[in-house]
């Protein structure tokens, strides 16, 4: 089961941002430097009958690091989506909009206050109060 939404999960949704753009950069990095010699064994069959398994060596260079590397990005990215989806069931457009601006979007209380028309005051106020009762 999934954990509610919370604030501070939606709070985090700028900064998985950021860290899914640099997990890419890792991921990026490695595939390109593959500086780890690495081997491994895979089974095989003949070309012919009686088509007899064996195990063939794979040998060259690459990362350990990327399955790892792969996994973390697509939690992240899960977990963005989720965020996203959040604000997007949420029934009031004013608040919609809000969250998008605030969270999604990465912006200050200022430049939020402005593009919603609402003063910084009230956009503060309307924020607090929802995540007082909304999430709780």
């Amino acid at each position: 089961m999934r954990e509610p939404m919370t604030r501070r999960r939606i709070e985090q949704y700028s900064n998985l941002q950021r860290e899914i753009i640099m997990l890419e950069g890792q991921i990026l990095s490695a595939e390109t430097q593959g500086n780890e010699f690495l081997n491994d064994v895979v089974q095989g069959s003949s070309k012919s009958l009686p088509y007899n398994k064996h195990n063939i060596s794979i040998k060259g260079y690459g990362s350990r690091a990327i399955p790892r590397l792969l996994k973390l990005k697509a939690k992240y990215e899960a977990e963005c989506d989720a965020i996203e989806q959040f604000v997007e069931t949420v029934g009031d457009s004013i608040m919609r909009q809000l969250l998008t601006r605030r969270y999604i979007e990465n912006r200050t209380i200022s430049e939020t206050a402005e593009l919603v028309g609402y003063s910084e005051t009230q956009t503060k106020r309307l924020l607090r109060r929802f995540f007082e009762s909304a999430l709780h």
